[in-house]
């Protein structure tokens, strides 16, 4: 999913968009209890992906902002990323 997320992120900046909707869905169907050195948490893309972009360089420098959709958009199955005008 972070080479994918890397990719959509460089496209968009290139394209001059500055604001993406990703849907990551909910991750209520993630089952990760037998795994101990999994993160319950980052095993679900919603709070992977904004922690990839944030301890990536090349792409952090390119976000303004990572937020959660508004419930029209997808709530919390969505993020909203904010690019920066380059």
């Amino acid at each position: 999913a972070n080479k994918k997320v890397s990719e959509l992120i460089l496209r968009c900046v290139e394209k001059k968009y500055t604001e993406i909707l990703l849907i990551t869905g909910k991750g209520i169907h993630s089952n990760n209890d037998q795994e101990i050195y999994v993160s319950k948490d980052l095993s679900k893309l919603r709070y992977a992906i904004p922690d990839f972009i944030e301890t990536t360089e090349y792409l952090k420098n390119k976000v303004i902002d990572i937020s959660i959709a508004d419930k029209k958009d997808g709530g919390e199955g969505a993020l909203v990323i904010k690019l920066k005008k380059l």
